[in-house]
């Protein structure tokens, strides 16, 4: 059974530590197979906060990739 079915969509939380504060910042999740990628969040901007946190990343699998 699939875990991630073509246009279907997920969220990942990715813990970031970014020092200093303030700092415009941007972060991308991306999964790929045979080295082409298959799935990305696209740029998702933050601003540091001078600590660890969590950032939401959502993606969605390209609709031409084929389940295994």
């Amino acid at each position: 059974m699939p875990e991630f079915s073509p246009n279907e969509g997920k969220v990942a939380i990715a813990t970031l530590p970014v020092k200093p504060a303030g700092l415009a910042c941007t972060a991308e999740l991306w999964l790929a197979s045979n080295m082409t990628k298959v799935a990305t969040s696209g740029l998702i901007p933050f601003t540091s906060t001078g600590a660890s946190q969590s950032i939401n990343l959502p993606t969605s699998l390209l609709s031409q990739c084929k389940e295994t």
